[in-house]
């Protein structure tokens, strides 16, 4: 492993805390708000909507995709 890598990383393991508070809006949108709380980090909004073929309005990506997406990182 490159060296300058390496010193960035333990071998004891990270810990990673994420607060997430979700909503359910109106029809089928949701909100969500994450914040990274260890290590310090950034605080997001997540939107998501369903298709018309499940009663949203599709405004926003459907649930699926943000797992599909979880999936690849």
């Amino acid at each position: 492993m490159d060296e300058k890598v390496s010193s960035r990383f333990s071998r004891q393991g990270h810990e990673l805390t994420v607060v997430v508070e979700a909503k359910a809006l109106e029809k089928q949108r949701k909100e969500a708000e994450v914040t990274l709380v260890a290590p310090p980090g950034r605080t997001f909004t997540l939107h998501c909507d369903e298709g018309a073929y499940l009663n949203g309005d599709d405004t926003a990506p459907p649930p699926l995709a943000f797992l599909s997406a979880s999936v690849g990182f």
